[in-house]
């Protein structure tokens, strides 16, 4: 039956954490009746012991071996697109998608070859080229379908990626301690440099590219954070940003450099925001984000400015700050949103200053306009329907009520909701696709199913699934500038997942023999009560061959 790993829940309270007995124990000396012998006294002792430890829920049984029966879930209910469509981001990205504002549905067809043959008419919006909506509007048509290869095995669990800005650079993190950087000029991706960092107790929890791209900083569980320039990789270059914590055992989930470049903001175990002045060389700021000490997962800035920034915590708030009239003796926040039932695991900016997503251990993405905040009532009223602590996320198994819940928190101003992956075992991400190709079109996931999914941000729809791992997907990164997205996962591996045609991707497998799924629901948007078609992969073949037969 294979061998199993006992994992404790010792950590309980600390995100991303897992204490591993390093015993390995055969399933089947585990269950099967007790040895006889007075040698064999002892391990049915230890047996007994552990059987009671299993069934009081103190350690969990993990079998990688299985792990692709695990489905993605079911949702019952179509997207609500009604406050969607009201929105102005709605009308923002049909139009840099290549959809005007009077255009009709944007999943409706188009010609490229009419596109093609007005440009060279001179019939095109500039009598000449392509505007930069229509090349998103082509690349949209390449969404990124398949795994095209492991680009690399780390040997150890890999908790984040990112690129540089320009797309030159691509830097991850591992649980071995390692960072490593790839050349991200050519699809290749080819190993360039890669340093052993500095403290690391458990893993790096988190890295970010300086906006030049010239430095890096990462955290992990220590009380500093880390930078190094990108040049001179070495471990001897490694400067140590002390936070000075009030916290004896203390870790720093999340870091982001400040838009500028002179400043890193941090959040902490402690419940704590941190920021580092890079100028000054000293911590400028130490903010409480709540009255009591939940983990800062999500941090990160809103815009070019590096003055508004944003908090998401373990008991589901996400909070927005403004440097300019913020200090420790009063640290009020500017503002609060209210409407994850569950702590959040990641928050990424639009970069106009206005819209955010949100990941949540409730499974669910929230899209955020910020100009509409939370009612100061309904952030006191939150506490009561938060589910933090009832389960945990790291080896429990999902609440069903999260995947179709029958309302909406009290207070809640998101102006969109997106279901359909799994949030389980890490702080799995959620991020925009980028602007200068896609128009900003998807929201695209890690999922605790091993997948990579994306969907459609104006329909509500998953348009990929890519399984492509054994273990859950942690950190996903869409390149700058091709329709390519690198995986980083706990199965030890970056994989790459590109766009291929369907003919070929119907001939080809990826190395765990995953499938690629095009999720072809109705176009109709407005029966939003009726359930949706079923994921079956056999069904949308079958669907398929009786197209092509009539």
């Amino acid at each position: 039956m294979g061998n199993i790993v006992l994992r404790s829940r010792a950590l309980a309270n600390m995100s991303d954490v897992e204490l591993e007995d390093v015993d390995i124990i055969d399933e089947e000396d585990l269950f099967d009746d007790p040895m006889e012998g007075e040698e064999a006294t002892q391990e049915n002792h230890l047996v007994s012991i552990l059987r009671q430890l299993i069934s009081s829920g103190e350690i969990q049984i993990l079998n990688n071996d299985h792990f692709y029966s695990m489905s993605l879930p079911v949702i019952k209910r179509r997207p609500n697109l009604e406050q969607l469509k009201k929105s102005a981001i709605y009308q923002s990205i049909k139009q840099a998608s290549g959809y005007g504002a009077d255009a009709g549905s944007p999943s409706e067809q188009f010609s490229i070859l009419r596109m093609l043959a007005n440009r060279q008419s001179g019939l095109g919006a500039k009598g000449g080229p392509f505007v930069q909506s229509n090349k998103c509007k082509i690349n949209n048509l390449f969404v990124p379908n398949r795994t095209e290869k492991h680009m690399y095995n780390c040997k150890s669990k890999v908790f984040c990626g990112r690129f540089s800005r320009d797309g030159s650079q691509f830097i991850s993190a591992s649980q071995d301690s390692m960072i490593r950087v790839f050349d991200a000029t050519t699809s290749r991706y080819p190993l360039v440099k890669q340093i052993e960092a500095k403290h690391v107790s458990w893993s790096v929890l988190d890295i970010d590219f300086s906006p030049d791209g010239d430095h890096f900083v990462y955290s992990t569980w220590a009380d500093a954070l880390f930078v190094s320039r990108m040049h001179n990789m070495e471990s001897d270059d490694i400067h140590c940003l002390f936070l000075r914590p009030n916290c004896p055992k203390f870790g720093v989930f999340t870091v982001a450099y400040s838009n500028c470049g002179k400043q890193i903001l941090g959040g902490a175990n402690d419940g704590c925001l941190y920021a580092y002045d890079l100028v000054a060389n000293r911590r400028v700021l130490m903010v409480p984000v709540g009255q009591e000490k939940h983990d800062v997962n999500a941090v990160g800035f809103l815009d070019e400015t590096s003055n508004i920034f944003f908090s998401g915590t373990d008991n589901g708030l996400i909070k927005i700050w403004d440097r300019r009239c913020l200090n420790e003796v009063n640290p009020e926040a500017a503002g609060a949103l209210v409407g994850h039932y569950d702590g959040i695991t990641y928050i990424d900016s639009r970069g106009d200053g206005r819209y955010i997503i949100s990941n949540s251990k409730d499974q669910s993405i929230k899209l955020w306009d910020l100009r509409v905040f939370s009612p100061a009532d309904a952030v006191a009223k939150s506490k009561n329907h938060l589910c933090y602590g009832n389960w945990d996320y790291r080896w429990d198994e999902v609440p069903k009520r999260f995947y179709n819940p029958t309302k909406a928190l009290e207070g809640d101003t998101s102006v969109m909701t997106y279901r359909g992956h799994r949030v389980q075992k890490s702080l799995i991400r959620a991020k925009f696709s980028p602007a200068a190709t896609t128009g900003q079109r998807y929201i695209y996931t890690g999922c605790g199913t091993g997948r990579l999914i994306i969907y459609d941000a104006l329909t509500g729809k998953i348009v990929q699934a890519i399984e492509s791992h054994r273990d859950a997907v942690r950190d996903v990164a869409w390149h700058p500038h091709r329709p390519e997205v690198l995986t980083c996962s706990w199965d030890f591996h970056v994989n790459l997942q590109t766009y291929q045609c369907e003919e070929n991707v119907n001939k080809k497998t990826c190395p765990y023999s995953s499938r690629t799924r095009r999720l072809e629901d109705s176009d109709d948007e407005s029966e939003n009560d009726s359930p949706p078609l079923r994921r079956s992969r056999r069904i949308a073949e079958l669907r398929r061959a009786q197209t092509n037969y009539e």
